[in-house]
């Protein structure tokens, strides 16, 4: 089994971990953050899903492949 978590899956975490609490008189429009992942594609029950997760290690090896860069904006917009 594989510890990596799907792209949806880390940027709901992403999201509850930003912890935007409703507060008098401050009102959020658009939040962007940037985030180093390591991507990959694996087959999961005939599948094949997008895996986007933190880097397992703070210490990296010259073997080690650098983590790519995913940068996010979450934007207020008009309803439909």
């Amino acid at each position: 089994m594989n510890s990596r978590r799907s792209l949806s899956a880390t940027l709901i975490d992403v999201v509850d971990g930003i912890g935007l609490r409703s507060v008098p008189g401050l009102r959020a429009t658009s939040i962007e953050v940037t985030l180093p992942v390591e991507v990959s594609i694996e087959q999961q029950e005939g599948e094949q899903v997008f895996l986007a997760d933190v880097p397992r290690f703070i210490y990296r090896t010259a073997f080690d492949l650098a983590p790519s860069r995913l940068t996010v904006l979450w934007q207020e917009c008009e309803a439909m």
